[in-house]
């Protein structure tokens, strides 16, 4: 922002008719100012410059109360401290999750794995076992047929036997045969009832053997369902690891609270930053190197954010603005030298450059005609001095020497 001071229109008219070497002028010096304002409401607590004081860039010229501020960064700071604890939280369910989950998953699997073992081999016995039961079965069938078939030819031979022997005790008796002959008869009866016996004996046999296999048979039924049960404990056990692997699904969504934590902390720890930034808001510092023009509040005074506590005069950026006629606005360019002296600084000449060149008249008349009223036509022209010795004011009149042909005279 730059204040304007009083702007002093001086007249000139000096050097020759057609190109004077000097253009002359009188004004007021002037200086770059800052506000030196507040980036945060506040009550003012203390102003710590003066007018008239040269400060520093970064130098304290004020405070405000701290007390809100300080309650806000406690409060962030608490706000952090407790985003931590649900992260440290957060993490350690996590962990305890995943533990947990790794821990009933290698159980269920081993279960799955003893509940598996041995079954393919039991199952390959036991179809061999069922084979070879109902083989014996079907052999000891056909042992009790051909036994029964025994059985009927040998009572059919014992009642032959039977049928002779009386035959021949008969005709024994009637002396129609020898004895020898009824001894022979006998003999073979005796036969046809060993033979008989021998038959039942062995149906008998046919039957325990036919009853023993039938029973290995059931014994195979056994078998088979102590198989289907061990089937069952398998489909169990692998049931078991798959409630145990959906413990992971727990693990993700535990993952994505303590991502989520992790973001709150982060958003608690900006917070943080922030209030800390804004609480060192409250002491105001100097923009830069300058001077103190005007203290423009007073301490206890409550101010609004932007409120200009000072205004700064950069003394190193002093210039002043002289009119020149329409008339002489052509030999006036940019960079061309000048010379300024001051009435309370006698014999002391301060050199400066023209930096700006208005392309527009000021204080015309209301209604220009003719060529003398063109003459009353001025712009503006920007001189920027050099004061390296720190002597120049601002609102100090000054008298302006434009140097037309481009040199400084003495």
């Amino acid at each position: 922002m730059v204040a304007a001071a009083a702007v002093g229109v001086g007249w000139w008219l000096y050097g020759q008719s057609r190109a004077p070497a000097r253009i002359l002028g009188s004004a007021s010096i002037e200086a770059t100012t800052v506000d030196v304002t507040t980036r945060v409401p506040g009550r003012v607590l203390r102003m710590m410059a003066r007018d008239g004081q040269q400060v520093r860039s970064g130098s304290a010229l004020a405070e405000l109360e701290p007390q809100e501020a300080g309650a806000q960064v406690a409060q962030a700071r608490a706000a952090v401290a407790q985003a931590g604890a649900q992260v440290s939280q957060a993490r350690q369910t996590v962990v305890a999750q995943q533990q947990t989950t790794d821990a009933q998953v290698a159980q269920a699997a081993a279960q799955v794995t003893a509940a598996g073992t041995g079954i393919p081999q039991s199952e390959t016995a036991l179809a061999i076992e069922d084979r070879t039961s109902r083989e014996a079965v079907a052999a000891a069938e056909a042992r009790l047929r051909a036994a029964q078939a025994q059985v009927g030819s040998a009572r059919s031979g014992l009642a032959t036997a039977e049928h002779d022997l009386a035959r021949q005790n008969a005709l024994f008796a009637q002396g129609a045969v020898a004895a020898d002959q009824v001894d022979a008869t006998r003999a073979a009866y005796d036969a046809a009832v060993a033979q008989d016996r021998g038959a039942g004996e062995a149906v008998t046999q046919a039957r325990a053997d036919l009853a023993a296999a039938r029973a290995n048979l059931m014994q195979v039924q056994i078998q088979r369902r102590a198989v289907e049960a061990a089937q069952a404990n398998v489909a169990r056990a692998q049931a078991i690891l798959g409630n145990a692997e959906s413990g992971y699904t727990v693990v993700t969504q535990q993952r994505q609270l303590l991502a989520a934590a992790e973001a709150a902390l982060a958003q608690a720890r900006a917070n943080l930053m922030y209030v800390e930034l804004v609480a060192g808001h409250n002491t105001i510092v100097a923009p830069r190197d300058g001077v103190i023009q005007t203290q423009n509040v007073e301490e206890g005074e409550v101010v609004p954010a932007g409120a200009a506590l000072y205004t700064l005069i950069n003394p190193t950026d002093l210039w002043a603005r002289v009119y020149v006629r329409e008339d002489q606005i052509g030999l006036v360019k940019i960079g061309l030298p000048t010379r300024t002296t001051i009435d309370t600084l006698p014999g002391e000449v301060f050199t400066g450059r023209v930096t700006q060149v208005n392309d527009t008249p000021e204080f015309t008349t209301v209604n220009v005609q003719t060529k003398e009223d063109r003459v009353k036509l001025v712009f503006g022209v920007k001189v920027r001095i050099a004061d390296p010795g720190h002597r120049l004011q601002p609102g100090m009149p000054a008298h302006i020497e434009i140097l037309s042909n481009g040199e400084v005279t003495p």
